[in-house]
């Protein structure tokens, strides 16, 4: 009885909408036809929803229809009415038919349909959280006003653009860090041992430690799903497909989400190759932070001035949202942004929707921007940086190991302020595979900051399997990581990424003080702390060799990764904008002279594990290329590729 009572109420329902509809036909008016005939464009249509939460990728098997899903099927019959009746304002009404017709061979297709909404490819909703819908369709510039003025629109505005070895200690390792077990990828890149160390002082060590030490667990049952152009997992970089799950999730095109050809390659790679070095610097073996971590990729089509559509973005993240997210388990990388006017009603429905991911359980991480600006002094809002849900991250200059002072400093492109949370390397090494050669590349961008902190945070997850893990107790977390490890940015103090372990040991055994930032030498009266010692000094430096024993029957468990590459770099370079930088002077010179006779020495023996990564080698003899992306800002809404 209860079931025959449901059905009466949606069959009433349906006869209401069915009602309204039969007026839409013979009562509906026309746009003038004698009006000239004025652009045509895909539109977002934004739509209030008084009914429950509209479920795009709902399971097509289910019988029930919410009642949501009938207040949209209505509205979307009324706007195809509208369209059929003023097919004479369109400049181009062809592309209407074209739309049709491909939505036609694509239900002769025997693939199954992903969305309850695939039966039309004139308007469909493209994302959905809570009360607001968002529909996507092929307008004239004259049916904007007609659509604006049904009942439940809020907006209808075009769809635009979005910017777009040495001598350690295991022991004291994991007590600074509370890791179960260490690993160790020697003579790592640049951007991963920094990662693992405090802030090293030419003046306290040797050489600089290049090893990049990070939690055995390695990311291990997290997933990082990444949002971005292109993806091809073919690559040794991904070549551990046994413990870990490496694939494309789905491509998104005019913010429809297909899973047609995505094995392991997605998007279209053949303008540039943003998403395949993000995706190797989140996770790759060689070059990425999270090693044993879970990648997904989501490919968004970028045009030739690498721009992004809003209605791809905002598909995009409804995939995510709907079908990605494992509670507590998810971290998301964006390395894609714009700047919005804040009456933008893009604004809100992306905020809207990397909320709902926050509160389904999901980590968002992205990147600052490439403007060298500070976010607090422009007018418009720099999305998605300044959601208060996403953890943004910014870059420092880490361009050569020879001076701090260099390194611990903003990039002249990256940008700062208040919404940025904390910087990460901005140069990056990767493998990639490039019109099917294999190629060592190097980039700069905050969009490499970001998939670097994404890793962190999956390395961080997979430590502590069983604590659900939010935005906020990862980002106190990172806090509590970097709060030793700070820089200024014009007199503010800012955070540097940091996954836990803070001692800064020597490549070379030879230290000039003592403490975390000098290879957790004791201090004592004979030894000066390099927090208090006059380093300037040449009689107050002692030199320490080898000075931590570590048992060999301990050692074997630690897995070495020794890194060796024959293949040629690719620089690319970025036009560069001058800004003021702050640099620290430091007056004293550093002498490695031993003035005292005490000379500290013991024996170590350390037997370590090595795992020799081997990549395919580059069948070009030399291939440099040089990119230079350019800044406009003359647009309302900009995407550039490097984030």
């Amino acid at each position: 009885m209860k079931n025959i009572c449901i059905l009466c109420i949606i069959l009433f329902i349906n006869i209401i909408y069915a009602k309204n509809i039969t007026a839409i036909i013979n009562n509906y008016p026309k746009v003038n036809p004698n009006k000239s005939k004025s652009k045509d464009d895909y539109y977002l249509i934004y739509v209030n929803n008084d009914y429950e939460e509209l479920h795009i990728y709902s399971d097509l098997n289910i019988n029930k229809r919410q009642e949501s899903n009938i207040f949209i099927e209505s509205l979307i019959d009324e706007i195809k009415v509208l369209i059929s009746n003023n097919r004479n304002t369109y400049q181009h009404p062809e592309i209407l038919d074209e739309i049709e017709k491909k939505n036609q061979l694509k239900k002769k297709d025997n693939n199954q349909l992903l969305s309850t909404f695939d039966n039309s490819d004139i308007v469909y909703p493209i994302s959905s959280t809570k009360n607001r819908v968002v529909l996507y369709t092929y307008l004239s510039e004259n049916l904007v006003k007609e659509i604006k003025s049904i009942n439940e629109v809020i907006d209808c505005v075009p769809d635009s653009v979005s910017i777009n070895t040495n001598s350690y200690s295991r022991e004291d390792i994991l007590m600074d860090t509370n890791w179960k077990n260490l690993s160790i990828q020697e003579n790592a890149d640049f951007h991963l041992s920094l990662l693992s160390q405090g802030k090293y002082d030419e003046n306290l060590i040797g050489e600089y430690d290049n090893n990049y030490y990070y939690p055995a667990s390695g990311g291990e049952g997290i997933d990082i799903v990444i949002l971005d152009s292109s993806f091809n997992f073919d690559n040794s970089e991904f070549s551990n497909t046994d413990e870990r799950i490496v694939k494309c999730a789905a491509n998104i095109k005019n913010g429809k989400a297909d899973l047609s050809n995505i094995d392991n390659y997605c998007g279209d790679g053949g303008i540039f190759f943003h998403g395949e070095t993000v995706s190797d610097i989140a996770g790759g073996l060689k070059h990425g932070a999270a090693k044993r971590a879970n990648i997904y990729g989501v490919s968004l089509p970028v045009d030739y001035h690498k721009r992004i559509q809003d209605s791809d973005i905002l598909g995009g993240l409804q995939f995510i949202y709907e079908k990605m997210i494992r509670p507590h388990k998810t971290v998301i990388n964006l390395s894609l942004g714009g700047s919005y006017d804040r009456s933008d009603p893009f604004v809100e429905q992306m905020e809207s929707l990397t909320n709902s991911i926050t509160l389904k359980g999901g980590i968002i991480v992205t990147a600052a921007g490439n403007g060298g600006i500070n976010l607090n002094t422009i007018s418009k809002y720099t999305l998605p940086c300044i959601f208060k849900n996403v953890i943004c991250v910014g870059g420092i200059a880490n361009y050569q190991k020879k001076s701090s002072e260099n390194i611990y400093k903003i990039d002249v492109d990256s940008n700062y302020g208040d919404d940025v949370n904390f910087y990460a390397p901005y140069r990056v090494e990767a493998e990639i595979i490039r019109f099917n050669i294999f190629k060592k590349v190097v980039e700069t961008g905050t969009s490499f900051s970001s998939p670097l902190v994404a890793g962190i945070i999956a390395t961080i997850m997979s430590e502590n399997p069983d604590i659900e893990y939010t935005t906020e107790i990862i980002t106190k977390i990172l806090n509590d990581n970097g709060n030793s490890e700070t820089f200024k940015i014009y007199n503010t103090d800012s955070i540097l990424a940091n996954n836990g372990k803070h001692i800064v040991y020597s490549e070379n055994d030879i230290y000039y003080g003592c403490g975390i930032h000098s290879g957790n030498r004791p201090c004592s009266s004979d030894i000066p702390d390099s927090n208090s010692s006059d380093i300037s000094n040449p009689s107050s430096l002692i030199k320490i060799i080898s000075a931590t024993a570590t048992n060999p029957s301990t050692a074997t468990s630690i897995t070495t990764t020794t890194s060796t590459s024959s293949t040629v770099i690719t620089t690319t370079t970025n036009a560069t904008l001058t800004k003021k930088t702050t640099k620290k002077s430091i007056s004293t010179k550093k002498t490695k002279k031993i003035t005292t006779k005490k000379v500290v020495t013991i024996k170590k023996k350390i037997t370590t594990k090595k795992t020799v990564t081997s990549g395919i080698k580059s069948t070009s003899k030399k291939i440099t290329s040089k990119n230079t992306t350019s800044k406009k800002t003359t647009t309302k809404k900009t995407t550039t590729k490097k984030l």
